[in-house]
C-alpha cells in the first residue's frame, strides 16, 4: 500500500491494520438472507428442427450481505427423483434443448418417458462456499412446473475423458502419467492436480507435455497459449499446480493454465476450526497416483472440506475447494462430515478409478477421498 508523504504515523499505523484485516468478510446472519426466486419459463416442445435452440432459465440475485462469490445449482426433478442440470456464478443458465432433452430422457438419470409429453419441475440453490456454516447459507429457491415433449436422445451416451501428463516428474511415461479429467460433457477441457517437480533435480524446471492416449502418438507441447502437435516440453518451476487445458475436438491444437499451490489442506471443525491457521496440509509420495494424504493426531469429529492454499491460491483459498460424498467430491459442494476422532488418516485423490470410471455413463465426479481411524 502506497502513503502519500503527509500522512500521519497514527493515520499510517491505522492503514496498515486495515490492510491485514482486509481478508476477513462477514456474511449476514443466515436467517436474513433471502432465497433466491426461480422465474417461470414457458413449456418446452423439443423437435428435431430445434434441437439447436436454447433455453436459458433465469433467477433472482441473493445478497449475502457482502462481495462473495456465490454459485448457483439448477435442479430438475421428475417422478421423485430429481439431479444438478447445472452451476453457474451468475443469475442464469442456459443449455440447448438437445442438451435439455438428452438429460432429462437418459434411463440412467430422470428416464422422463420418450416422445411424450411430461410435466417437470425446476428449482435453483445459491451457497458461499467461504463461510464455515455453509450448510445453514444454502438457500433454496421455489419450484417451477412446465410441460416437456421430448423425443428420443440423440447421441450415445457420453464417457468422461482424460489425458494423460506425462514429463521429468515421473520418467516421462505416459502410460504411468498422472491424468486430467474433462470438467463436462464433451467440453474438451480438462483439470486436476499434479505434482510438477523435476525428480532427477528438485531445484531445476519440471518439464512436461499432454498426451491423448498412455502412448507418444498424439501429444501437445510448445506454448502454454497455443500448444501444437509434438511441440517443445513445457516449461514450469517444481510445485503443485492445479493444470486446465482446453483443447480442440480431434487434440491438434490447445492451450493450459497453470496455477501453482503450496498445498491441498483439510479444512474445518474437524482439524480445530475454519480459520487459516487451522489448514492441514496433506503431503504425496508418489506422484503417477495423485494421492495425498496426512495423519491428524488430534482430530475432533465434525464437519470438514479439502481445498488449495498458498502460492497463487493465498489470497482466496477457497477458489478451489471440494466437498460433498467422499466417494465423488465436487467443486464447491456441501461439508464433509466424519464421527472419528484422536488419530485420524485423511486422503483425496484426483486421479480417480480409470477402469470404472471409463465404463461409467452416469458421469460421476472422478474425485475421491478417504478418511479413517489411524494407528
Amino acid at each position: 500500500m502506497k502513503f502519500l508523504k503527509y500522512f500521519s504515523i497514527a493515520a499510517a499505523t491505522l492503514l496498515a491494520f486495515s490492510c491485514q484485516e482486509v481478508d476477513k468478510t462477514f456474511a449476514a446472519p443466515a436467517e436474513e438472507v433471502q432465497n433466491p426466486v426461480l422465474n417461470t419459463h414457458a413449456d418446452i416442445v423439443v423437435e428435431e428442427a430445434t434441437l439447436a435452440n436454447n433455453v436459458t432459465f433465469t433467477w433472482s440475485e441473493v445478497d449475502y450481505g457482502y462481495p462473495a462469490q456465490v454459485t448457483y445449482s439448477l435442479y430438475v426433478a421428475y417422478a421423485g427423483a430429481e439431479a444438478q442440470l447445472g452451476q453457474s456464478f451468475t443469475t442464469s443458465y442456459t443449455l440447448t434443448k438437445e442438451a435439455l432433452n438428452n438429460f432429462v430422457v437418459d434411463p440412467k438419470g430422470l428416464a422422463v418417458p420418450v416422445e411424450e409429453e411430461s410435466e417437470i419441475s425446476f428449482y435453483v440453490t445459491s451457497s458461499i462456499s467461504s463461510n464455515a456454516n455453509s450448510a445453514a447459507y444454502t438457500k433454496k429457491s421455489n419450484s417451477i412446473a412446465l410441460k416437456i415433449t421430448t423425443i428420443e436422445a440423440t447421441t450415445a451416451p457420453w464417457i468422461r475423458r482424460y489425458i494423460y501428463v506425462p514429463g521429468n516428474h515421473q520418467g516421462w511415461a505416459p502410460a504411468d502419467a498422472p491424468v486430467l479429467w474433462e470438467t463436462g460433457e464433451d467440453s474438451f477441457k480438462f483439470e486436476g492436480l499434479v505434482n510438477l517437480v523435476n525428480a532427477e533435480d528438485a531445484t531445476a524446471d519440471c518439464e512436461f507435455k499432454f498426451t491423448q492416449f498412455p502412448n507418444w502418438d498424439v501429444n501437445l507441447g510448445g506454448s502454454v497459449d497455443s500448444m501444437t502437435p509434438n511441440g517443445d516440453n513445457l516449461k514450469v518451476p517444481g510445485g503443485l499446480y492445479w493444470i486446465s487445458v482446453e483443447t480442440v475436438e480431434d487434440f491438434s491444437a490447445g492451450s493450459v493454465k497453470l496455477k501453482k499451490a503450496g498445498a491441498i489442506s483439510v479444512i474445518g471443525s474437524a482439524v480445530g476450526g475454519w480459520e487459516v491457521a487451522n489448514d492441514f496440509a496433506l503431503t504425496s509420495t508418489n506422484t503417477n497416483a495423485q494421492v495425498w494424504e496426512g495423519v491428524l493426531d488430534n482430530c475432533a469429529g465434525g464437519e470438514f472440506k479439502f481445498r488449495l492454499t498458498g502460492g497463487d491460491f493465498e489470497a482466496n483459498p477457497w477458489e478451489m475447494n471440494w466437498g460433498g460424498d467422499l466417494k465423488h467430491l465436487v467443486p464447491g459442494g456441501d461439508n464433509c462430515k466424519t464421527d472419528l476422532t484422536g488419530k485420524v488418516k485423511f486422503s483425496i485423490c484426483f486421479r480417480g478409478d480409470i477402469p470404472a470410471l471409463a465404463e461409467d455413463a452416469t458421469n460421476p465426479s472422478p474425485f475421491f477421498a478417504t478418511v479413517e481411524a489411524a494407528e
